[in-house]
């Protein structure tokens, strides 16, 4: 299997994923906006691991296209990537902050729908 640069480049940072610190929330840049900040600041009366929890949240299916076989079951492949991402990013955070209590949230819904999030505790 082969690849280009820049594919390989947006993997590395998938699985690495870049962070900033707004007003000393730990958040993932991809998701950040000053907008939504402020909106989860006021919902979440200004606790900071509510607005961490909202603003890094992900549904997992939602990172790539599903392509699927009929013969693959698409449920055991999202819940593969999630829990390969919640061990990659641990693995990130730990390496990046040893001294910080960052915590990689893996989790399902009512509904079935698989979420990841990140913390600091």
């Amino acid at each position: 299997m082969k690849s280009d640069i820049k594919t390989a480049l947006g993997f590395a940072k998938y699985f690495y994923p870049e962070i900033l610190e707004v007003e000393g929330c730990f958040l993932l840049k991809d998701k950040y906006s000053e907008k939504n900040f402020n909106r989860w600041k006021t919902e979440c009366k200004n606790n900071k691991v509510y607005i961490e929890k909202m603003m890094n949240l992900y549904q997992v299916r939602d990172f790539f296209h599903i392509n699927v076989d009929e013969d693959e079951n698409l449920e055991e492949q999202i819940q593969a990537l999630g829990e390969v991402l919640k061990k990659f990013w641990s693995l990130s955070f730990k390496d990046r902050f040893p001294n910080r209590d960052i915590v990689v949230s893996l989790f399902k819904e009512e509904d079935g729908h698989l979420f990841i999030t990140v913390y600091e505790r």
